[in-house]
């Protein structure tokens, strides 16, 4: 049963070399030798960077033509394995009815079901809105998720950091 598990896992490890070959052809051609774990760690920090970059977008998109709205918490999501997020209603302008998931955790406010919830939105895409106010609870999401690009862009670029 042993052998079959490591044979298992050796054969999972090749195929996770393989699929690594462009990304490792040109880093040789731009005159690297990256480790396998540090490729992983690159394109790791290219996703996490755009998902992040997305949302600074969607945000300074807010700051320049957001419009205010009240709306309500809908429903608590306790899907996933993070903290629980309030799914906030609200209209717009226009009185059409939009509903978004917050990415930050419930608080005091926004743990109770009917609770009023400040919210802006970009009239040209309604889909894009967030809460209004938490100020420091927006930053510190923003600086982790940045802290774990720079870490994992740390890892890919750095040598010395792992060993090969």
């Amino acid at each position: 049963m042993e052998q079959s598990w490591t044979a298992f896992w050796a054969r999972v490890s090749e195929a996770f070399h393989q699929a690594l070959f462009p990304f490792r052809a040109v880093a040789q051609v731009l005159g690297g030798h990256p480790s396998d774990i540090q490729i992983w760690c690159f394109l790791c920090g290219v996703f996490f960077l755009t998902v992040v970059a997305i949302q600074t977008y969607g945000d300074i998109v807010l700051r320049r033509r957001g419009i205010l709205a009240t709306g309500k918490v809908v429903r608590i999501d306790k899907s996933s394995d993070g903290p629980d997020t309030p799914i906030i209603e609200f209209a717009d302008r226009l009185g059409k009815t939009w509903r978004f998931t917050s990415y930050l955790p419930v608080n005091g406010t926004t743990g109770n079901v009917g609770a009023p919830v400040d919210v802006m939105y970009d009239p040209l895409r309604p889909k894009r809105a967030r809460e209004v106010g938490r100020p420091l609870m927006k930053a510190v999401h923003l600086v982790i998720w940045y802290a774990v690009v720079a870490g994992l862009m740390a890892v890919a670029f750095l040598p010395g950091l792992i060993s090969n």
